[in-house]
């Protein structure tokens, strides 16, 4: 969402073990059974009636080249410990049964795994990004949006970001929440614990650290169109690839 600092034009397309590198000097934990436990039993007053071992992590199936560069520029910096005690996700606003989440809740939800490029209005852009999250219509399943509903407005933490983008548009096949990169969370810097997804649109409009979703009846400039960026954000047709936006 706010991937706006000039750097050189340039793909980013490099091994495996490029990525595995780069993961390990990121903050990320492995989506394994003992970290969505961990989650689970951090849930005040709430019953563990299930254990994360019932719902097995699965990373997205890649071969070939992937990334181990990717910036993260933000002029909001986020603190993990913070994160990780108090996060939740609120999904309310023109809907029927509003719902509050956890990350444990949200991570139990159906998955979504795409392999799908990630582009920057800069000029830059990282191939073949492993995605896990889930699409907005596993929560529209939840909380049933109301038929006055055409647009979601997303806030982040302390609600210095927000966006706004048509529900048609969330409901595109790969456009998604992500809490995942290849079986770990996403790493901070990137909008952990949630983020949207829109390939086909510059990185600006993909809101990360998202804490809420309301479901509304009209639009919002969100932070970086005040600023001057297109409210629209298309990725040029020469930058997308065939089956990866």
């Amino acid at each position: 969402m706010d991937e706006i600092e000039k750097k050189p034009e340039e793909n980013v397309d490099l091994t495996r073990r490029s990525l595995l590198s780069w993961l390990g000097s990121a903050t990320v934990f492995a989506l394994t059974a003992d970290f969505l436990s961990a989650c689970a039993d951090s849930q005040p007053n709430e019953p563990n009636t299930n254990k994360a071992s019932d719902f097995p992590f699965s990373p997205s199936p890649v071969e070939g080249a992937l990334y181990d560069r990717w910036w993260g520029n933000t002029v909001d910096p986020q603190n993990l410990q913070q994160i990780l005690s108090s996060w939740q996700l609120s999904v309310r606003g023109l809907v029927e049964e509003p719902v509050t989440l956890s990350f444990y809740d949200v991570v139990n939800l159906t998955r979504q795994n795409q392999v799908t490029d990630f582009h920057c209005v800069e000029g830059w852009s990282v191939l073949d990004v492993p995605w896990n999250g889930l699409h907005i219509d596993t929560l529209i399943n939840l909380v049933r949006p109301t038929s006055e509903a055409t647009h979601i407005t997303l806030r982040s933490f302390r609600d210095i970001y927000t966006e706004s983008i048509p529900l048609a548009v969330a409901r595109e096949p790969r456009t998604m929440f992500a809490y995942g990169i290849g079986g770990s969370t996403i790493p901070l810097t990137h909008g952990f614990p949630l983020r949207l997804v829109i390939p086909r649109m510059y990185g600006y409009k993909g809101s990360k650290w998202v804490r809420e979703i309301e479901f509304t009846n009209t639009s919002i400039d969100g932070y970086w169109v005040q600023r001057g960026y297109p409210t629209d954000a298309p990725v040029h047709p020469s930058r997308l690839r065939e089956g990866k936006y």
